[in-house]
């Protein structure tokens, strides 16, 4: 990212409020209000799926995708004012939604309204952000292969918006129409494979092309692997809809054919996986951060939650493993590795603003100046052995596991947020480091011819983040 990009100006605001919700979800589940053992279609269990859905992963990756898909594109955001009323209809649309699932638990206070209410306000706001983040894509053609996979997942993001929406409808009205009555029956996995596979999947495998070769010092050259994983990822999702909705108000025999569009699109997430192993192997920083060894381990737990997936597909047991595997899915690979791209984009975000002014005029403190790996790898090792013992108590039925589980995921996950919140708010005394930064005459005042290594650094858009 260059040292003159302009942060966005909500883009923490969405953080702030992801985090929130996360917290809010693992509390649930500590608590007992949401039991994943019991029924993953309870009312009560639907408040903590959409508390991490749309409150901690959505407004997560909306926030990420302010700041990044300018510098993917090298444009700058088409409003910055977007954001804000997009938040402003997501955060009172999932509050309504949440009171709409609680009246549907058996509430008689609350009114099932709310859910069509509540599911509107969010598709609002979806709309709102996928306008402003596709004018940017529209005005920075032609995209770079990486914008490729967030121009399409914005597409996903939408149609998940617009069924959910259907969904409310459906349990609020009294007579519902036919077709909404059909979604209710068949389309939740519908509404999963759009969410999880079309908007969360796409935009992480779009945003972390870009990243993670950037964090690493790897080669980001699109391969024909990277074109394989957009095409086959894309088209599989696209005829998985298209089958799933002939199936639903067509009344055509399409299973196989939805089969088809998840296996392609498996194969798809695949090769993106293969392209990610490239970047580590192919790496010139050869000491990995904190935040790319977190990455590789959310995303070995993504593969591990795909070929559980495929077996017990195969096996004809998918429907008593989803709650498991989701779980592995959803917090062990999209938040392991949210969080672990929030301890390195939080700092930088935050060096930009206090420190990169002061970039050429003196000394200033590297980004890694404004986190400590030692104290943070406990608050990381503890959240993801934990959700894997939880994964694995849900697989098993053991309740008792299930719950200890949950309680350290969530200590872990309140030590993590302590970790942002130190490199949130550094010491603007922070003392320099000895490195001196790129373009920094040398102590005498000679020029100094720069070694190729340094002229890679200098010329590099992204050297600021590694603080070298």
């Amino acid at each position: 990212m260059p040292i003159g990009s302009k942060v966005s100006r909500w883009t923490m605001v969405h953080f702030g409020c992801a985090i929130v919700a996360l917290f809010a979800a693992e509390v649930l589940l500590v608590a007992g209000y949401a039991d994943p053992l019991a029924a993953l279609g309870a009312p009560t269990t639907l408040v903590a799926v959409h508390l991490i859905t749309i409150g901690w992963l959505s407004l997560l990756m909306l926030g990420a995708l302010y700041q990044f898909v300018p510098v993917i594109t090298n444009t700058t955001l088409y409003s910055q004012r977007l954001p804000l009323y997009s938040l402003i209809a997501i955060v009172p649309g999932l509050a309504a939604m949440l009171v709409g699932f609680m009246a549907l638990g058996g509430n008689a206070f609350l009114s099932t309204a709310w859910l069509p209410i509540g599911g509107t306000l969010v598709l609002i706001g979806f709309l709102l952000a996928a306008i402003n983040l596709a004018v940017t894509l529209w005005r920075a053609r032609p995209l770079p292969l990486p914008a490729d996979f967030v121009a399409f997942s914005l597409i996903f993001l939408l149609l998940t918006g617009l069924i959910g929406v259907g969904f409310g409808l459906a349990f609020a009205l009294s007579h519902a129409p036919a077709f909404l009555l059909a979604l209710v029956g068949r389309g939740l996995s519908l509404h999963v494979a759009v969410g999880l596979g079309g908007w969360f999947t796409l935009t992480v495998m779009g945003v972390s092309y870009r990243l993670l070769s950037m964090f690493m010092l790897a080669p980001d050259e699109p391969r024909r692997s990277t074109h394989a994983a957009l095409a086959l990822t894309v088209g599989g999702l696209a005829l998985l809809v298209a089958g799933a909705l002939a199936g639903l108000w067509g009344d055509f025999a399409t299973g196989w054919v939805e089969a088809l569009g998840a296996s392609l699109a498996g194969i798809g997430v695949a090769f993106y996986l293969a392209d990610i192993v490239e970047f580590y192997r192919t790496r010139k920083r050869r000491q990995l951060e904190l935040n790319s060894v977190t990455a590789a381990v959310a995303l070995t737990l993504v593969t591990l939650a795909l070929v559980f997936a495929a077996l017990a597909m195969a096996w004809g047991e998918l429907g008593r493993f989803a709650g498991a595997i989701g779980y592995l899915f959803v917090f062990g690979g999209l938040t392991g590795l949210g969080l672990s791209q929030l301890y390195k984009i939080i700092p930088f975000l935050t060096w930009l603003e206090v420190f990169g002014k002061r970039l050429g005029k003196g000394p200033v403190p590297r980004v890694q100046d404004l986190v400590n790996e030692r104290r943070a790898k406990p608050g990381f090792g503890l959240y993801f052995a934990t959700t894997v013992l939880a994964s694995a108590a849900l697989a098993g039925g053991q309740t008792a596991v299930w719950k200890v589980a949950a309680a350290l995921q969530l200590v872990a996950t309140v030590l993590i947020a302590v970790e942002l919140w130190r490199a949130r708010h550094p010491d603007p005394n922070t003392k320099p480091s000895l490195v001196r930064p790129p373009g920094m005459p040398s102590p005498l005042g000679k020029p100094k011819t720069p070694s190729p290594a340094a002229k890679t650094l200098t010329s590099s858009p992204s050297h600021p983040i590694h603080g070298d």
